[in-house]
């Protein structure tokens, strides 16, 4: 698991170079923290939505009008779900991101002791005559300060400056852990304005792009949900299909089946 891996090698830094500042590692705790509880929500969550479904579909001699009301505040919830879910995992991608940064900086750091003195210990001994770590240099934002930055934007609603900066990012650093991320958040922006053709637009740029991407499942269930929003329930259906064959035993999975099942097309 993404989140586990985060935890094993932060640990793994913090014991094996001691080069982890007190406030860097309060921080990555914190973020722990939120991500563990993140995670707890989602999961109850979709846990009682899922009985709520299953005990709706087990209703018998109800009234049909107020079965597809309970239905459609159901797709509702479940939308919502997915939201938290695709959140969650991008937090998780975030902190291995960072993780993965601080150990390269680490590992830089002792290369550079090394070559500078070999008698000099690395920056976060106890030796006063320890060697300074390199400057970090340049004034231009680093990756993960636009990264940060647009899925910040994101979160507050200004979903045009989140595209923006998503897309910069995606165009600057097309190789990074973050880039399909960083598309797949493009396409949610879109969602979230209504703007659904384009939504559709996003995700099928970011799965060309990134077939492989940890977030193929959510995109292409998202790629239904607007279709269905576009009241083109056929191609609608075709992709909640399309993600129940392709991604078993996943959120995006469950939730597709659900919605064919308040589709009539179980």
């Amino acid at each position: 698991m993404r989140f586990a891996r985060a935890v094993a090698a932060l640990a793994g830094i913090v014991a094996a170079s001691g080069c982890i500042m007190p406030d860097q590692l309060a921080q990555f705790q914190k973020d722990v923290t939120d991500v563990q509880a993140s995670l707890a929500t989602v999961s109850q969550s979709q846990s009682e939505l899922l009985k709520r479904v299953a005990a709706l579909e087990g209703k018998t001699g109800s009234d049909d009008a107020v079965k597809r009301s309970e239905i459609a505040d159901l797709k509702v919830q479940l939308d919502g779900v997915v939201r938290q879910t695709t959140a969650t995992a991008d937090k998780i991608d975030q902190i291995n991101a960072r993780v993965d940064r601080l150990s390269q900086d680490v590992s830089a750091a002792h290369d550079a002791a090394r070559r500078t003195s070999p008698g000099l210990v690395v920056p976060g001994n106890s030796d006063p005559g320890a060697a300074a770590p390199p400057p970090a240099g340049g004034v231009a934002p680093t990756p993960n300060a636009l990264y940060t930055s647009a899925y910040a934007d994101f979160s507050k609603g200004n979903y045009a400056l989140a595209v923006s900066g998503f897309e910069e990012y995606a165009e600057k650093y097309p190789d990074t852990e973050l880039a399909d991320n960083a598309m797949y958040w493009i396409g949610e922006c879109h969602f979230s304005q209504g703007s659904f053709k384009s939504a559709i637009d996003a995700f099928d740029g970011m799965l060309e792009k990134y077939p492989k991407s940890d977030k193929a499942a959510a995109a292409n269930l998202k790629k239904a949900l607007a279709f269905v929003q576009l009241n083109q329930i056929g191609q609608g259906i075709e992709q909640l299909r399309y993600v129940t064959a392709n991604y078993p035993g996943t959120d995006e999975a469950r939730i597709a089946s659900d919605r064919l099942s308040a589709l009539g097309k179980p």
